[in-house]
C-alpha cells in the first residue's frame, strides 16, 4: 500500500472523528426521580422502566461524553443500588463584555475522562460515542469504540485498493 492512500486513509478517519464529536452525541437518559409534575419536560424516564429504546435516547448538543452513575438508595431498612443516565455536564457559560453589552458565550469544557471513578459513594462512568452509557454493569474495558475504528480503516483501504486498479 502507498503512502498516498494511507494518508487518505487517515484523513478520512480523522474528519469522520471530527464531524461525530461536532454534532454532539446521543446518550440515554434516565432518572430514579419522577420528574416535577410543573417541569418543561414531563416525559418520565425512569431507570427502573430502561428498555434501551429510542424513547430514552436524548440529544446532547453541550457534550462529547455520556455519563452513567451508580449510587445506593437507603429504602427504609434495605439499600437498593441504583442507576441514572445522562449527558456528561461539560458545558461553561461565561458572560463576556462585547461591544457595550453583556452577552453570554457557552463552551464545552473536557474535564472527565474516559472510565468510571467512585466520588463519596457514587461511581461515575464517562464515555464517548453515541449511546455509550447503556451498560447494566460497571466495565473496566471497552474496546467497542477501537474495533469498529480499525473495521472502518479496513473497508476504507480495501475501497482504495480498489479503485486503484
Amino acid at each position: 500500500m502507498d503512502r498516498q492512500s494511507v494518508a487518505l486513509a487517515t484523513v478520512l478517519l480523522l474528519l469522520v472523528i471530527e464531524i461525530d464529536t461536532a454534532l454532539g452525541v446521543k446518550c440515554f437518559r434516565c432518572t430514579v426521580a419522577p420528574p416535577n409534575r410543573y417541569a418543561n419536560n414531563t416525559k418520565p424516564q425512569l431507570c427502573s422502566k430502561f428498555d434501551h429504546s429510542d424513547y430514552y435516547t436524548v440529544d446532547c448538543p453541550w457534550s462529547t461524553m455520556c455519563v452513567k452513575r451508580i449510587f445506593k438508595l437507603q429504602l427504609m431498612k434495605a439499600e437498593q443500588e441504583t442507576i441514572s443516565r445522562d449527558c456528561a455536564q461539560q458545558k461553561n457559560t461565561e458572560q463576556i463584555y462585547k461591544n457595550g453589552n453583556w452577552t453570554k458565550e457557552h463552551h464545552i469544557e473536557e474535564p472527565y475522562e474516559e472510565g468510571c471513578q467512585t466520588i463519596d459513594d457514587s461511581t461515575y462512568c464517562f464515555c464517548r460515542g453515541s449511546l455509550c452509557n447503556s451498560a447494566t454493569k460497571v466495565e473496566k474495558n471497552s474496546y467497542h469504540t477501537d474495533a469498529m475504528a480499525v473495521i472502518f480503516v479496513f473497508n476504507v483501504m480495501k475501497y482504495i485498493r480498489n479503485i486503484e486498479y
